[in-house]
């Protein structure tokens, strides 16, 4: 089994363009998926320039990977009179999922959906209670679960990890080599299934 280390951020744009690559991982029966998440944003009001910028991210992520960002997310984006970004409920969400029983995968592949094509506002405990709910968690352990777990210690070690193996920025990737963690360069795999495929399967031999 080869262990990969995935670091993300649930609201990074550049992580929902590797979504179809983090897909094709967990589907894979001779890969053990690691998730580090990342807080890039702690209630973070966006200036006007800084939406600007995304959408213009956005489009040349579409263009390199393929992933859709819905219009209902480019209009709140581009029109809203305020957008706050907040990873650190998303990033419990994930955790408390995992902690459940559940896909901690899952979880973040729903909570990119309702971001990037839907426009929600994932760091709302209503839209992280209704994404719990479609994955089939049963309320009452989600409730739970959710109130006690604590993101914190979670992105201090991604943190930590990140600055060990000197990696910098989301996502970034490392597969466990002989004892050493080698860097993958995930964003150059964008719109390539067929490589990022090819690379796995030389790898796992």
């Amino acid at each position: 089994m080869t262990k990969v280390h995935y670091f993300f951020d649930p609201l990074c744009g550049w992580c929902f363009g590797a979504s179809p690559l983090i897909d094709h991982l967990v589907q894979r029966d001779d890969i053990q998926l690691n998730l580090h998440p990342g807080g890039l944003f702690d209630s973070r009001e966006l200036s006007p320039e800084t939406r600007q910028h995304f959408l213009e991210s956005d489009q040349k992520i579409h263009s390199m990977s393929g992933v859709e960002f819905g219009a209902a997310y480019q209009a709140k984006m581009r029109d809203a009179d305020s957008v706050v970004l907040d990873s650190m409920l998303p990033i419990r969400a994930i955790l408390a999922a995992a902690q459940s029983g559940y896909s901690a995968t899952e979880m973040l592949k729903r909570i990119q959906l309702a971001h990037y094509q839907q426009g929600k506002t994932v760091h709302s405990v209503e839209a992280l209670n209704s994404l719990a709910a479609d994955m089939g968690i049963p309320a009452d352990t989600w409730n739970e679960i959710f109130a006690q777990t604590d993101e914190q210690p979670e992105i201090a070690s991604t943190t930590s990890l990140m600055m060990k193996q000197h990696l910098r920025g989301y996502p970034s990737m490392t597969v466990e080599i002989d004892g050493q963690w080698i860097s993958v360069p995930v964003q150059s795999y964008f719109g390539n299934l067929k490589a990022w495929e090819t690379f796995w399967n030389q790898l796992s031999r």
